[in-house]
């Protein structure tokens, strides 16, 4: 009973507010007069009942206040005023049957709709696990037709094929990268300083040739012609002073207020060339001395071992990925990839060398092909991390798209060039020896 009394007060104190007028603080009420007494607001004698309901929902006791009693009006019904407002009573203190009704209906609460049975949750491991199994589709067509060409080619034309072949993969390596590093010039304003220097794209392919004839190119031409090394030699270092004098004078004859921004760019895009030219040019010319001294064999079966190394980090990292190898750099590249190519690669060397040599074969044939695995396994990939950096640091997903499904040539070849100098080295150093 005393609930029911609280929940009759919340609702006068309801009706009480929402009557107030702003300038009389007086309420209308719709219940009727007979009913009900709406006595003033201060002075007014209280009910026992009323009283402990109010105390209760005040949180606490207070003493009868003095004077309290019947206001002689001759109602048949008691209320009582305080800070909360008039409550409304019937005569017997009881609460009358429609304010009842109403509270019950008010506080009866409602049913809740039913919500739609959630869809069943989509584990992220198994999408990315198709999302990556539909790449791997993706790039079988592409290197199978890559591969088949590379032995047509290979087939018909011998060691100039591959040595024609390395030339024009080192061509397009060097343009991708620094397309790469002048477009994110482009794109951020970079380059904007740098029309004083119309000449940059000569200097650019300059260095490229002199790259090529500090290499492979100067032997090359001895070879199919009647200059010597000597005279190639003068040559090569004619081209290298020519392109350090060209550039020091383009610079010097930049008059332009912003002159320290041109050298800026300027340089930061020479170093690029350079480091280009090192790295993927410098370094893949090791194949063509290799096919020179070694034969074809020696360049296929390193090459091939990437290839697989490649191939098994990809399947590995499919199936059992779950921890980053370099997560800011390759954040595809995982731990359990790693270790299975390395794994597949080593176990595959030496049954894939003896096949490949035939039966004249190699003395220490196994060592050879173990040692090879074991660089291309823990070193070369390296080589891919590298470009990884260089893509993410110019905001490129691939160097280009010469390939489809593979993008461009470094980003199929970048673990091909760091595996070349060690080939012709150990070959330089071991094969002769054990032979």
């Amino acid at each position: 009973m005393r609930a029911a009394k609280a929940s009759l007060l919340l609702l006068q104190i309801s009706i009480h507010l929402s009557g107030c007028s702003s300038s009389s603080f007086s309420r209308r009420s719709s219940v009727s007069p007979r009913a009900f007494k709406l006595p003033s607001h201060r002075g007014r004698q209280q009910s026992d009942a009323h009283y402990d309901v109010l105390l209760d929902l005040r949180g606490g006791q207070q003493q009868q206040p003095d004077g309290a009693g019947d206001d002689g009006s001759g109602s048949s019904g008691s209320s009582t005023g305080s800070y909360h407002g008039n409550y409304v009573s019937s005569a017997d203190g009881e609460p009358n049957a429609a304010v009842m009704s109403a509270v019950v209906q008010t506080t009866v609460p409602v049913q809740q709709q039913a919500s739609p049975a959630p869809a069943p949750p989509v584990l992220a491991s198994a999408t990315s696990t198709n999302s990556k199994l539909s790449n791997l589709q993706e790039r079988t067509g592409p290197a199978i037709l890559m591969l088949g060409a590379i032995y047509l080619l290979l087939k018909f034309t011998g060691s100039n094929g591959l040595i024609g072949l390395v030339f024009l993969m080192q061509l397009a390596m060097y343009s991708e990268s620094t397309s790469v590093v002048e477009d994110f010039g482009k794109k951020k304003g970079v380059s904007a300083g740098d029309d004083g220097i119309v000449s940059f794209a000569l200097q650019k392919w300059w260095w490229f040739a002199t790259a090529m004839m500090l290499t492979s190119g100067r032997k090359m031409l001895t070879e199919y012609t009647s200059v010597t090394m000597d005279q190639m030699n003068l040559i090569t270092f004619g081209m290298s002073s020519l392109s350090l004098v060209g550039a020091v004078i383009q610079l010097a004859m930049i008059s332009s207020t912003a002159a320290e921004d041109v050298y800026r760019s300027y340089l930061g895009k020479a170093a690029c060339c350079h480091f280009s030219l090192l790295f993927l040019v410098g370094q893949s010319s090791f194949w063509i001395k290799t096919v020179k001294e070694y034969g074809l064999v020696w360049v296929l079966f390193p090459a091939l071992l990437v290839v697989v190394n490649d191939t098994m980090a990809y399947i590995f990292g499919v199936l059992l990925g779950k921890h980053k190898l370099l997560p800011r750099l390759s954040p595809k590249k995982t731990v359990e990839g790693f270790v299975g190519a390395g794994i597949s690669t080593m176990a595959i060397a030496a049954p894939l060398l003896k096949r490949m040599i035939g039966k004249d074969g190699v003395p220490n044939a196994g060592r050879h092909a173990l040692t090879l695995a074991l660089y291309v396994s823990l070193v070369s990939p390296f080589g891919g991390f590298l470009a990884s950096a260089v893509k993410r640091a110019h905001g490129a997903k691939d160097f280009g798209a010469l390939i489809p499904g593979h993008g461009g040539a470094v980003d199929r070849f970048d673990c091909q060039v760091v595996t070349a100098p060690f080939v012709y080295l150990y070959l330089n150093n071991c094969l002769s020896s054990s032979s």
